[in-house]
């Protein structure tokens, strides 16, 4: 089932991806091609545009970010559905934005109909997912403002293409600044993924080996209440040395596997595991920590 979700929104996405790139490349046509030939567009034209480049970038960013999570946490079909049915309209009012940016009066229009539908399909999962991320109340004001301008315009009848290009530029500067840390693989949290090696004791008595898994624990333990992440392979393999099918290269396969997704090691003493994960934590250039002092205390 999770292998077909994650189909799904893999197809959704290069759809989505296809008619983003279709909608560039027809606005960028028409920037520069007049009557078939190359021309240097003016002001008015090139505004329209960077409003147009502005609008849809802040827009396909954050979509983009969505269709790629985890799909093995984000397992609710009705959702995929709505995204599907949303990110489709969405791209496919990008496309006519493409072939109308040029004309200020249809531009406003449309920016207003793509914000009303974003909000829309925010509220939507507020109300029946609960989803309300960091960025929900951004984008929620962000398309107020955009509707409350264009709003007002239409009415007043002030069609001011300066003004527009302004908020648009805000918009723009806000999102890629509050969102920084997703949009440049910043990290947000200052907790660190840390992976527990030391001592099990394959070959010793299930008592030496039951004090080793409870000391990983407790260290384990520490490091969480530090606001960090620890991962402790001694718990989640604990017993498995006890079936035949497995042998230690099963065990070192798992523990690199996951060793490559922590950013630091805790070190808690010499074992023939435990010394090869610590050599591959090194040569990865992650932090090596041998004491619960040196762990700085983070909020978690």
């Amino acid at each position: 089932m999770l292998e077909y979700l994650k189909s799904v929104r893999m197809a959704v996405r290069l759809i989505y991806v296809l008619v983003i790139s279709l909608a560039f490349t027809e606005a960028i046509k028409r920037l520069f091609i007049v009557s078939d030939n190359f021309a240097i567009p003016n002001w008015e034209k090139t505004t329209l545009f960077l409003i147009f480049f502005s609008f849809i970038t802040r827009f396909f960013i954050g979509a983009y970010r969505v269709m790629t999570y985890d799909i093995e946490i984000e397992i609710r079909r009705p959702k995929i559905i709505i995204d599907s049915i949303g990110f489709f309209i969405q791209a496919i009012s990008f496309y006519i934005f493409a072939l109308i940016y040029q004309n200020l009066i249809y531009t406003e229009w449309l920016i207003l109909i793509i914000c009303a539908i974003d909000s829309i399909w925010l509220v939507l999962l507020a109300a029946f997912w609960k989803i309300m991320d960091d960025t929900f109340s951004e984008y929620i004001l962000h398309n107020i403002v955009f509707i409350a301008f264009i709003l007002i315009s239409i009415n007043l009848d002030y069609n001011n293409i300066y003004a527009l290009i302004t908020i648009s530029a805000i918009a723009f500067i806000i999102d890629f600044w509050y969102n920084r840390e997703t949009y440049f693989a910043i990290k947000k949290s200052p907790g660190l993924r840390i992976f527990i090696a030391g001592p099990y004791g394959d070959n010793k008595s299930k008592a030496e080996i039951d004090k080793n898994v409870e000391e990983a624990r407790r260290i384990g333990k520490e490091i969480a209440l530090k606001g960090h992440f620890p991962f402790i392979p001694h718990t989640m393999l604990h017993g498995w040395e006890m079936d035949a099918r497995f042998n230690v290269e099963h065990f070192k396969n798992i523990d690199f596997k996951w060793l490559e997704f922590c950013d630091a090691l805790f070190f808690i003493g010499e074992s023939p595991g435990a010394n090869v994960e610590k050599e591959r934590a090194t040569k990865k250039g992650l932090q090596i920590f041998e004491s619960l002092d040196k762990i700085p205390t983070v909020s978690n």
